[in-house]
């Protein structure tokens, strides 16, 4: 067994052990000119380290000079020649040909500070900038914890969304961002900084960043501009509390030490009973702001929720594996929900935050909110029959079913968009959508067949989604469940590693319609969106949260085409507008943007994703619905903007053309504009190039307009370059033959090597 230690088979193992972490390890997905550097250096450092002394290094030599020269591993010696010219010849052709990876943009993930900033009418020294209210009371003094309070009352309306209800960077839109928002429980982050650079950051924002930071993409809104100073105090102040960091104060952190072992412990030990004040504790503190202190869904952050948390005192839950006609879910039921969360919705999963006794303990408070009485309480299953296994005939036959008993609400291609004329409403009277089928992400408490049997069979309680164990044979309902989890795969899936929208060169004309079939050579890429909340007027959830790119391109003219997935046909004063339009709510019309910066970056510095900035402007090239009343046509037009605070402007003649077509819940638009044009406000496109993109959508119906809409932050764009085959053939050909002349020529060496040794 000693050639299991030999040091050219470890140093092969050590290799391929690197190779396999950096490539599929680590996340997101290295960029493949990462990948090679890193392989590069640690091939480097594995040969340094195997012939570290003579002996090592005749032993790594050994087994190769011997498959160059023995005269008895011919054939072993033809079939490794084959292998590495052959290699060497993919590994070339892979270099040269067209990258779709996204570029390597380098930041500095805590950047230097300046030494003042000016807020609020006045300079800051950073220096020596301190938190002024732990000065103003002692930690664990009614007023401190009063202060903590406030400050978690203002988080959780404020900064929930991106930093997330566990303050560890997984808000309800954080996919949607890059940079992803800071993980305050991470020891990495706030644990290693003082507040005065906490202050900084949060008062200035992404706008506030040092050209060092570029590349400029950090959503972190300008918070002095919508928080008083002593508001952003009592935010920091609740950050370290909650996370049991310490700020990076020499002060602080002794003080910290010497009261450790004075401090009680409010939380649940790992297992056990849970006291009531414990439990409290926990609910309170993780729970309350979004659920009430009461458990009455009335939390401080619950206006700003779609869908609303969850009112304890009514005893009504949605998902639940009992039968249609049992009030109450399971233990199992609840535990499922609180450890797993609830995709789609504000409601994380507490499964790596809270023990078991805890999850435990809240089953029952919230039992007790909704004053269960158990003893009376008996659990029915749901009957599932036997399982029809999905097949082509099944997921036709569910089809048959879904069209008659399923479209009215989900429509006819899943996506939510209600076609029988009814408002639907959950039982307090507040409007509800149904669930877009082709976007699994948003799927709650339903990841499998047999989960979404379960959903029809038993309904969602408290909304218009009906139990059909009455009226709908269990065979059929599998069907449904079968045909339903077709649906998944009709949609282009976000993909968090694809951040390259890749246009495609075409010979013939580009099509002015989103149903020409010259469509299906460009390659979709589905793209996240995330309604603004980082500036006034804000906007705190959008139904509308993907969008699906497509671009093609010749030699004279560019055309985009975008899908986004939108329930209603928000054309004001159309019949379809009129039956759906919400109270109170004027009536806007539909429209989509793409964006671009004006002049194309050479470096990973990119204009503010926020309609820029004075320095870097942006091309916007936005199209609206038309207007039934008052009768208005669809706007295709170029907005130049300058940043978030100045209103994007029009142009009477832009050269852009645009149209769009509604179908099935479903908007797709079509822009078109000239390559290249003579205006220095433009864009011009260059293929192989780089460019940066993104994307905006207005929902009509929620009366989104101006700034309150969805946008997406910078992706790229890549307009593959002209091939040119000499280039992607002639240079792995060339490099194939080399690496076969070096072979020959070190197995010729080898040969006479061992031949003059034999001769000795």
């Amino acid at each position: 067994m000693n050639f299991l230690r030999h040091p050219l088979l470890l140093s092969v193992l050590a290799a391929v052990v690197l190779y396999l972490a950096f490539a599929y390890g680590l996340q997101p997905p290295l960029p493949k000119s990462l990948l090679i550097q890193y392989m590069i250096f640690s091939v480097i450092g594995i040969i340094m380290v195997g012939t570290f002394n003579d002996e090592t290094a005749k032993q790594m030599a050994a087994p190769i000079r011997a498959l160059l020269g023995q005269p008895n591993l011919a054939a072993l010696r033809a079939v490794v020649g084959v292998l590495l010219v052959v290699g060497v010849g993919w590994f070339s052709y892979d270099q040269v040909k067209p990258n779709l990876d996204a570029p390597v943009e380098l930041r500095t993930v805590h950047p230097a500070p300046p030494g003042s900033i000016r807020v609020y009418g006045k300079s800051f020294n950073l220096l020596k900038l301190t938190n002024p209210l732990r000065e103003k009371a002692a930690k664990g003094s009614d007023e401190y914890r009063e202060m903590v309070g406030e400050g978690g009352e203002l988080y959780y309306k404020n900064c929930i969304y991106c930093h997330g209800d566990l303050l560890d960077g997984r808000g309800h839109f954080a996919d949607g961002f890059n940079p992803r928002p800071a993980n305050f429980q991470d020891v990495g982050t706030i644990a290693q900084l003082q507040e005065s650079y906490l202050f900084w950051r949060i008062t200035t924002g992404g706008p506030g960043l040092p050209r060092n930071a570029a590349p400029w993409a950090s959503a972190m809104p300008v918070w002095h501009e919508m928080l008083s100073e002593d508001e952003v105090w009592k935010i920091i102040l609740f950050l370290y509390d909650y996370t049991g960091h310490v700020p990076r104060s020499w002060e602080l952190e002794t003080k910290e030490e010497g009261d450790a072992s004075a401090k009680a412990d409010d939380t649940a030990p790992a297992d056990g009973k849970l006291s009531k004040e414990q439990v409290t504790a926990v609910y309170q503190k993780r729970c309350a702001h979004c659920h009430g202190d009461e458990g009455d869904g009335m939390g401080p952050a619950a206006e700003f929720m779609y869908p609303l948390p969850r009112d304890f005192t009514l005893a009504s839950f949605k998902y639940k594996t009992t039968h249609a006609d049992d009030e109450f879910p399971t233990d199992a039921d609840l535990y499922n929900t609180i450890a797993e969360g609830l995709p789609g919705t504000s409601m994380p999963a507490w499964k790596d935050i809270l023990t078991k006794a805890e999850i435990d303990a809240l089953i029952h408070q919230i039992k007790v909110f909704g004053e269960w009485e158990e003893e009376e309480i008996e659990h029915q299953p749901i009957a599932e029959g036997t399982r029809v296994a999905s097949t082509p005939e099944s997921v036709a036959r569910g089809r048959e079913l879904f069209v008659k008993a399923c479209v009215q609400c989900h429509g006819d291609k899943g996506r939510g968009n209600v076609t029988s004329g009814k408002v639907l409403k959950d039982d307090w009277e507040q409007r509800i959508w149904p669930r877009n089928l082709t976007r699994p992400r948003t799927w709650r408490a339903t990841f499998d067949t047999q989960d979404v049997f379960q959903r029809i069979s038993t309904g969602i309680r408290s909304t218009p989604m009906p139990e059909h164990t009455t009226v709908m044979k269990e065979n059929d309902r599998w069907d449904i469940a079968n045909y339903v989890m077709t649906l998944r795969d009709t949609a282009v899936p976000v993909d968090p590693a694809k951040t390259v929208l890749r246009g495609v060169r075409v010979a013939g004309d580009l099509p002015t319609s989103s149903d020409d079939p010259a469509w299906d050579m460009a390659a979709p890429t589905a793209f996240s969106m995330v309604p603004n909340i980082i500036k006034e007027p804000r906007l705190y959830w959008s139904l509308n949260d993907t969008v699906v790119a497509r671009v093609l391109f010749n030699d004279t003219d560019v055309a985009i085409r975008l899908d986004v997935d939108d329930r209603t046909y928000s054309v004001p004063g159309d019949k379809l507008e009129k039956q759906y339009r919400l109270k109170d709510v004027p009536p806007t019309a539909d429209a989509v943007a793409v964006q671009f910066p004006v002049v194309i970056p050479e470096t990973s510095e990119k204009p503010w994703f926020r309609h820029g900035d004075k320095k870097h402007p942006v091309n916007m090239w936005y199209w609206r619905a038309p207007s039934a009343e008052p009768k208005v046509p669809a706007i295709a037009a170029i907005l130049d903007a300058t940043g978030p605070g100045a209103k994007p402007a029009p142009r009477t003649d832009s050269g852009l053309s645009g149209s769009g077509a509604w179908k099935d819940g479903q908007w797709s638009v079509v822009f078109r504009r000239k390559f290249a044009t003579e205006d220095e406000a433009d864009l011009q496109f260059e293929a192989g190039r780089y460019i940066p993109i993104a994307f905006g959508n207005w929902d009509g119906l929620a009366g989104e307009k101006g700034g309150r809409h969805a946008f997406s932050t910078w992706y790229w764009l890549l307009l593959e370059p002209e091939a040119r085959p000499a280039v992607l053939y002639g240079v792995p050909t060339g490099m194939a033959l080399l690496a076969a002349l070096l072979f020959v020529l070190a197995v010729r060496r080898q040969r006479r090597s061992f031949e003059m040794n034999a001769e000795n």
